[in-house]
């Protein structure tokens, strides 16, 4: 028992650790991949608060995944996991417009502290939650339902963002791919096949 306590720690505080690099290092994989557009589709396309959200998603899935992999866990961590995500991803937007709305700034450095709370309280709270829930049959597939959908929202928002606040690039005005920044300038592409044709 002692063990598995201890396996588990080491998972929860290495799952934080490679989720907080891996998503800062996803800030830039767009632009460090000239733009390649099926980067796009995991990494974010502008700094927007929505494409944000892809610096906890994919990295928190991927680590999970392996983690799956390796413990052979019990059903509990797959809905375990699926509602720290969920809160993860909810504490960003959360805490960002509660931020700049009190004081009516914005600070990269409040930022980065949201993004790396978010992080811990996703996986915080998945841990927490693995211990004292007992899923029924079926949790394992309506545990996968929200991710199978905010995996499809970021593919499909992507490229189709509504012009929300949300989805607004605050650098550009733009939304989505089809406003990206080259130095200061904000260009409009268009896409044939996956090579950007700047206009």
């Amino acid at each position: 028992m002692t063990q598995t306590r201890n396996q588990t720690r080491i998972f929860l505080l290495s799952g934080i650790l490679f989720t907080a690099l891996a998503g800062s290092a996803l800030h830039f994989l767009f632009d460090w991949s000239g733009r390649f557009l099926p980067v796009a589709l995991i990494s974010p396309v502008n700094e927007s608060v929505w494409e944000h959200l892809k610096l906890l998603f994919f990295p928190f899935l991927l680590f999970s995944a392996l983690e799956a992999l390796i413990r052979h866990p019990a059903p509990a961590f797959y809905t375990a996991r699926t509602c720290g995500l969920l809160a993860g991803l909810a504490a960003i937007p959360a805490l960002f417009y509660t931020w700049t709305g009190i004081t009516g700034n914005h600070a990269l450095w409040i930022d980065i502290l949201i993004f790396l709370f978010s992080v811990v309280l996703a996986f915080s709270l998945s841990h927490f939650l693995e211990k004292r829930i007992h899923p029924g049959r079926g949790a394992f597939f309506l545990s996968l339902l929200p991710l199978a959908l905010f995996i499809l929202l970021f593919f499909l928002l992507t490229f189709f963002p509504p012009a929300l606040p949300l989805f607004q690039d605050p650098l550009t005005g733009g939304y989505g791919i089809m406003a990206v920044r080259t130095g200061t300038e904000a260009v409009h592409t268009s896409y044939f096949f996956c090579f950007p044709v700047i206009s």
